[in-house]
């Protein structure tokens, strides 16, 4: 993707210093940035469902390993932080809704939305856990160790970041 393809670009401002969490915002950044690229091209129509799906697997994913490290952490806002991440899926559930059953056109909305909650998220809520984790010394190899093997034990038997990719 060229400079100008790129919709929301990454900076170290939202690393949270956890590089599997980081790699997986990374990830999800670079599936918004698809789904602008298609959209740039006029290609909304071709592969919205594929970006779609793809997106909404990686977050599920991403959402379950996160959720897991914070309560091995026995993170205090565990439980807000989990409801958080109910809602966005939720909310990802009925735009993707909108456009499969209404074939309403929801790109622009959808890019808007994701764009503005992931800025919102990793800089307002994923670091707090961060910094907590750090000062508490909590150290996340293992957890590291078993989300990258969980991934690609996921990316082995699916294949879906191939379908966004290749739209």
């Amino acid at each position: 993707m060229s400079n100008q393809e790129v919709f929301f670009k990454w900076t170290d401002e939202y690393s949270v210093h956890i590089k599997t969490i980081d790699d997986q915002h990374k990830e999800l950044v670079n599936i918004l940035n698809r789904l602008f690229v298609a959209v740039s091209l006029r290609e909304g129509d071709k592969v919205i469902a594929g970006i779609l799906d793809a997106l909404m697997s990686y977050t599920q994913t991403h959402f379950a390993l996160e959720e897991r490290l914070l309560k091995q952490a026995k993170y205090k806002d565990f439980d807000a932080h989990k409801e958080e991440h109910r809602k966005l899926l939720e909310q990802l559930d009925q735009l993707c809704k909108k456009h499969l059953m209404e074939e309403k056109p929801i790109y622009f909305e959808m890019l808007s939305f994701l764009k503005r909650w992931l800025k919102e998220h990793i800089q307002g809520v994923d670091i707090l856990y961060s910094d907590d984790l750090r000062q508490a010394g909590f150290s996340t190899t293992a957890w590291e160790q078993a989300a990258n093997a969980e991934f690609s034990k996921m990316s082995d038997s699916k294949k879906w970041w191939e379908l966004w990719k290749a739209a």
